[in-house]
């Protein structure tokens, strides 16, 4: 299954009717009920009534590019970053937790890039890449664009001994902190279900 996050609601490609059985809020999609795929973005944004929708299909792939064929897309980086006290660093923005991120610059490596954002929007170096996590897809409005941005979440690991850091403020980041694994849940109480998804599978 593959999801594209509008805040906190969802579309859901995935191969099964029986998906989002569970999901008692989530409505089907079905073939002639609504536009063509590539419409439903747009739908979707405009029916905050909806929280998640599920889009069955044979060939997921197929699916979920008709579903972004619309949209203007746009690559960042991003990771999950833990120190040798087994903290893991979050930032705050726009009212809710969430973890360094940032878009792709051109000719650059996605690696390079999600480096890079951790220590822009955090002020913290000594980082190392320890593997790949997971991709999410979210989208955004932005000077009269729909964005669908995709985000290639890594694992990494802070290297140095401070917790010292450096709130990038021009992007709107009021707080870097440092995070006992426990106490996770918690702040996960007020992120984006992209977040929670990305933590779930570090």
């Amino acid at each position: 299954m593959q999801s594209i996050y509008f805040s906190n609601r969802c579309l859901a490609v995935c191969s099964l009717n029986e998906e989002a059985l569970s999901e008692p809020d989530a409505i089907l999609y079905s073939p002639g009920s609504f536009p063509e795929l590539a419409d439903l973005p747009n739908l979707f944004d405009n029916s905050p009534q909806i929280t998640k929708l599920y889009i069955p299909c044979k060939n997921e792939e197929s699916s979920f590019r008709q579903l972004g064929s619309k949209l203007t897309p746009i690559t960042a980086g991003g990771g999950v970053v833990k120190n040798t006290k087994g903290e893991y660093l979050l930032i705050f923005r726009h009212g809710k937790w969430d973890l360094p991120k940032g878009a792709q610059e051109p000719g650059e490596d996605i690696r390079v890039t999600a480096l890079r954002e951790v220590e822009e929007e955090c002020g913290v170096h000594d980082l190392e890449i320890d593997g790949h996590i997971c991709d999410t897809y979210h989208t955004y409005h932005r000077n009269g664009l729909f964005y669908l941005k995709l985000t290639r979440w890594f694992k990494m690991n802070y290297l140095g001994n401070g917790t010292h850091t450096v709130p990038q403020q021009e992007e709107d980041i009021e707080k870097a902190i440092w995070v006992n694994e426990c106490e996770l849940p918690k702040y996960l109480t007020n992120t984006y279900p992209s977040i929670v998804q990305v933590l779930g599978r570090f």
